[in-house]
């Protein structure tokens, strides 16, 4: 849940776990790994949504003119993270002054993935094959860049 600046609340269900009353099977105790990683997921998946909104609502200024820019449109970015890929919709702004056209405010250019997954990755991969580090990420985390950042499969060889 989180609260908005005007005092709102705002919430989002991530996640249905179907479980039972008893605890006679002891393999529906807790979290399953696969539960664990969609949960997971989801949560990271709404933080970035909210971080974004918030983002969207900078309004930078022309760096030609210096007035103030009104959102044009808006672009997905796809970022793979430790607890999966999200999705990113990123404003680009227009100069209501110029018309020039500015791509939002402090985004890095081409950024695929966070530090932290590169840090993990390269940890990783300085242990291990590129392979087994990527399946023990594929394993841990819902990390749906899995093998992305290996060179491709052939499709063949699965």
């Amino acid at each position: 849940m989180s609260v908005q600046a005007d005092g709102t609340e705002h919430s989002t269900d991530v996640l249905q776990i179907p479980r039972p009353d008893t605890l006679a099977d002891l393999a529906s105790l807790g979290l399953t790994l696969a539960e664990s990683k969609q949960l997971l997921a989801g949560v990271q998946q709404e933080i970035v949504a909210a971080q974004a909104r918030l983002h969207a609502a900078l309004r930078p200024e022309c760096r030609h003119c210096g007035a103030t820019c009104r959102i044009k449109d808006y672009r997905q970015h796809e970022v793979a993270t430790l607890f999966g890929q999200v999705t990113v919709r990123l404003p680009r702004f227009l100069c209501a002054g110029c018309g020039t056209t500015e791509a939002g405010v402090d985004w890095p250019p081409r950024v695929r993935s966070t530090p932290e997954l590169d840090r993990l990755r390269a940890q990783l991969s300085a242990l291990l094959t590129y392979r087994t580090a990527a399946d023990l990420l594929g394993q841990m985390f819902p990390v749906d860049a899995g093998l992305d950042w290996l060179c491709p499969r052939n499709p063949a060889q699965q």
